[in-house]
């Protein structure tokens, strides 16, 4: 078994906590490029009957599941998210001058997921309430482990509806709709999802139809 980070915003976080999401995409980024093959907004087109990658031809979809680089089913994930820590009592701090060490536990850590204080804050903002981005975040300093029980490849237009509600969407009133909809409208999953997924990686991302890894994962 091997384990790897994976970040996560705030919002995802907190449908992770609340056994919500099951799933994640990723976008799948092509050692090289090919005939068809387009590269825009950070989204990687993907020929797989031309691709090669580690010097392998992929001839059909189940051979680029071995090549996911977050890992295979088995292998565990840990979540990145943004943090603040170690945060240690006035009591404690000569303690922690003494063993810092001792210190590096989730138990001395806050994370923006659970907190409301930068609701209105912009992501670069972030830094001057002590909040730490999650791509900085330790091993030690993280909470939530994922075990992956599936990985496959498929374009990211093809998503269901059911696997909308496991990548967090759960219904119209749901707590996640202030991310996924605008003004908590009633819209089908897929568009909520279409919309997040422009919100997160441009306004054109979703009609480029990127491949993507879909991790399927259990939390441990």
């Amino acid at each position: 078994m091997k384990e790897r980070p994976i970040l996560f915003s705030d919002q995802r976080v907190r449908a992770l906590l609340l056994g919500q999401q099951t799933q994640t995409r990723r976008i799948m980024k092509s050692l090289a490029f090919a005939p068809g093959q387009d590269n825009h907004e950070g989204c990687y087109g993907f020929d797989v009957s031309s691709n090669q990658q580690r010097g392998r031809h992929m001839l059909e979809m189940a051979d680029l599941t071995y090549q996911c680089p977050f890992g295979q089913p088995g292998d565990r994930l840990w979540v990145r998210e943004s943090w603040r820590g170690p945060i240690v009592p006035k009591e404690l701090l000569a303690e922690y001058e003494k063993s810092p060490e001792a210190f590096r536990d989730t138990s001395y850590c806050h994370y923006r997921a659970d907190s409301t204080e930068l609701s209105s804050v912009l992501d670069e903002d972030v830094e001057q309430f002590g909040w730490q981005t999650g791509i900085h975040m330790p091993r030690w300093a993280s909470r939530i482990d994922l075990e992956i029980t599936a990985v496959r490849v498929e374009k990211v237009q093809d998503i269901s509806d059911d696997d909308v509600m496991a990548e967090g969407v759960q219904s119209d009133s749901h707590f996640l709709n202030s991310f996924f909809t605008m003004k908590n409208e009633a819209i089908a999953p897929k568009e909520a999802y279409k919309q997040a997924w422009e919100k997160q990686y441009g306004t054109t991302s979703w009609a480029v139809n990127p491949w993507v890894w879909v991790i399927e994962f259990t939390r441990v």
